[in-house]
């Protein structure tokens, strides 16, 4: 669509787009003029999802997913009905409680109360507030609790309308709002409402989470019991086995195994010196070197393999027993001293028989004493080696007993960190928090009455200019110059504008001056003649595609524009279908048809004459055909009509273009009209008899497939197209 054009047309219907915005404002002003003030009461809820400063016993990282998943839930529980209900007890309540002026007033109409039933209502609305009942059909009461609603304009849709909740962005608060006539009406419902569903809200998370904890605080006792049995059990055992300081006795008890294991050593150490010495001072005393000998060699033996064993032991334990270190470092002495006395000659002795006789005695009380002690240690070790085997099943039962209480313990312990955890969780659900009291406004709201001015305007306005946009988009017709150019993209040679003409009296529109569409009507009729002339061409056939295209009038018209040059114009009716043209141009009552063979034919022989002999009598009667209209220099050559034959059909054997051209020798111009050509073949028979092919569209026409098969017929004609004349064009869009 051309803008240029659809601007145009915008323009010219200003009045519409002028009008209806003026009026649609002024009615907006009007509507506006009782306009009641609004109040709007705020207040905020604290949510805790994404910043919680209670006391955790883990830590918690925040996630915004999570967050958003809760906000989303909490903002749908708090649009539920249940709180919206709430609200609606908490101002009936205030209304019929009358200790504070009321905000509204029943209507008369749907309530007539008396004392009880004020009563009755106030005390079912009061036990389901508490209750946290929500307002439903089945609810006790519920007709007269919501007939009074409705009295006071309390009903559930008025209350909800006013309410808005939302989450401020990006924060952790919800934003409560409530609007209302009165202030602290608005502020009000906007406590309450943050009020009972916090309470509500604690009331369902305690009803959940509480039974998660009461099952771990039972837990947890039942751990607790359990633990406290083992431990009376294990108690008791040590009790009975003397087995309190078990660790500490069996320590005291390894070290006095060492300790006796250690005497033992010493003593078998101080046994073996004794009967080395002893065995030494016998050979002092005998003095027999064989006999020495073969005692020394023995004795050297025995020391050797007492030394290996202590050393054996020495290393086995670790190398940390210094006692038998020092034994083990006395015997290695003793065994040099024996293998250096062996070595050398029979010494000579140094002491007495009877110096050496007190000695073996004396090493012989020693001996005794000496082996006494010993068995006596052995005994010691024997007996605690004894008391181990006792102690090792008695610690192996108390092992069994202490896992059992440290099982329980642990379970114990696993419990009560359950428990925590389920209390801390039941603590942080419950984080809602009212951060902020509603307080009844000073100001009113912005009643936006110059807004919903503005608006109204702007949007009639743009109303008006979108039907108008859209009304040129759909319609298809040709209706101006521009348009017929870009759609059908055949050559024009002119227009002509639609006027109301009674009975195709277009020489009354000549005949007017100062009319403003009728002198444009003369000059758009001028210029098709100058067109027309300027084809240089003598026989036009005018068609159309369609029917009443106005091919008629155009004729018409055409030739009587034509006649006010003194041009002889010669109408050939050929429209044998629809002879408009043979009923109401000829002039007179007598007419000849061109169906008449009579006629014809005499037409026909003086033809073949030449054209010297005129003034014949054949030819005279052949120009009988020809009748005067009532156009002067315009003339018109009917037919019968109502036919249902083609031209080709009607006039065989007639040799139509002999008749043509006959009629050239005195008239400067013929012009025959076709039939519509997506109807009929009229068109194409007659072009063969014509020198050019005149088209009329109609502007109110649209083009169809059926019409472009037709324009590519008259493209097809070449030079035989004249062009064509757009019809019945909108003088506003012929200007424009």
């Amino acid at each position: 669509m051309d803008i240029l054009f659809l601007l145009k047309v915008i323009w010219r219907k200003k009045w519409l787009w002028i009008i209806t915005p003026i009026l649609a404002s002024g009615a907006a002003f009007l509507f506006t003029l009782n306009q009641v003030q609004k109040y709007r009461a705020s207040t905020q809820l604290s949510t805790g999802f994404t910043m919680n400063d209670q006391v955790h016993l883990k830590e918690e990282w925040f996630n915004p997913r999570d967050a958003d998943i809760k906000f989303n839930n909490l903002l749908s529980s708090m649009n539920a009905g249940a709180p919206t209900n709430f609200v609606q007890y908490r101002l009936l309540l205030h209304e019929l409680e009358g200790k504070e002026e009321p905000f509204h007033q029943p209507d008369p109409e749907k309530l007539q109360t008396d004392s009880e039933e004020i009563k009755y209502v106030k005390d079912l609305v009061t036990g389901m507030l508490n209750e946290l009942k929500p307002l439903s059909t089945s609810s006790p009461g519920y007709p007269v609790i919501r007939k009074f609603l409705m009295a006071y304009n309390y009903d559930y849709l008025v209350v909800r309308a006013n309410l808005t909740i939302y989450r401020i962005p990006n924060t952790d608060f919800i934003q409560v709002d409530y609007v209302s006539d009165s202030p602290h009406l608005s502020a009000l419902a906007a406590n309450a409402f943050c009020e009972e569903f916090i309470r509500l809200s604690k009331s369902l998370t305690t009803e959940r989470a509480g039974e998660s904890v009461d099952f771990l605080n039972n837990l947890v006792i039942q751990k607790k019991s359990d633990l406290d049995d083992k431990m009376e059990t294990q108690r008791l055992f040590k009790t009975g086995n003397n087995l309190f300081n078990v660790e500490k006795e069996g320590e005291n008890k390894l070290v006095q195994l060492s300790d006796l294991e250690k005497q033992r050593d010493e003593i078998r150490s101080s046994l073996q010196r004794v009967e080395l010495t002893r065995g030494n001072l016998n050979r002092q005393l005998n003095g027999i070197a064989g006999t020495t000998s073969v005692l020394d060699n023995q004795k050297i033996i025995e020391l050797r393999n007492t030394i290996n064993n202590l050393n054996d032991r020495y290393i086995t334990g670790g190398q940390q027993d210094n006692a038998l270190k020092d034994s083990i470092s006395f015997l290695r002495e003793q065994l040099r001293i024996q293998t250096a006395g062996t070595g050398s000659s029979p010494a000579t002795p140094t002491l007495t028989k009877a110096e050496i006789q007190d000695k073996l005695n004396d090493l012989e009380v020693e001996y005794q004493v000496a082996r006494t002690n010993l068995i006596t240690v052995e005994a010691k070790i024997t007996s605690l080696q004894y008391s181990f085997s006792g102690y090792a099943s008695k610690e192996a039962k108390l092992e069994a007993i202490q896992k059992d209480v440290d099982l329980a313990s642990e379970e114990y312990l696993a419990a009560v960190a359950k428990f925590n955890e389920a209390k801390n969780r039941l603590l942080a659900s419950n984080t809602l928090r009212q951060t902020s009291a509603a307080f009844p406004p000073h100001d009113p709201l912005s009643s936006k009455r110059l807004i919903i001015v503005g608006l109204a305007g702007f949007s009639s306005f743009s109303i008006c200019i979108f039907i108008i946009a859209l009304f040129e988009f759909l319609d298809q017709s040709l209706r101006s110059v521009d348009k017929f150019s870009s759609i059908v993209n055949l050559p024009l040679i002119g227009s002509i504008i639609r006027l109301n003409i009674n009975n195709f009296n277009i020489p009354q529109i000549f005949n007017q001056t100062g009319n403003e569409s009728g002198e444009l009507f003369k000059s758009i009729l001028r210029k098709i003649r100058h067109e027309v002339v300027s084809l240089n061409s003598q026989v036009f056939l005018v068609t159309s595609l369609r029917k009443n295209e106005g091919k008629t009038f155009t004729i018409m018209a055409l030739s009587y524009i034509l006649s006010l040059v003194n041009k002889r114009v010669l109408i050939v009716d050929t429209n044998f279908r629809n002879n408009v043209l043979s009923q109401i141009l000829p002039k007179g009552s007598k007419v000849k048809s061109i169906e008449d063979r009579q006629l014809v034919a005499g037409l026909l022989t003086s033809s073949k004459q030449g054209k010297a002999d005129v003034e014949s009598e054949d030819k005279e009667m052949a120009y009988e055909l020809i009748t005067p209209t009532i156009y002067k220099n315009v003339f018109v050559v009917t037919n019968a009509g109502g036919g249902i034959a083609s031209p080709a059909e009607i006039l065989s054997g007639r040799n139509f273009a002999n008749l043509i051209e006959g009629f050239k020798a005195n008239f400067d111009y013929i012009i025959l009209e076709g039939g519509a050509l997506n109807d009929y073949a009229d068109t194409k028979e007659l072009v063969q008899y014509v020198d050019k092919v005149i088209t009329i569209f109609s502007a109110q026409s649209t083009v169809a497939q059926q019409d472009r098969e037709s324009i590519q017929y008259v493209k097809s004609l070449g030079i035989k197209f004249g062009g064509c004349v757009l019809n019945k064009i909108d003088p506003k869009d012929y200007k424009s």
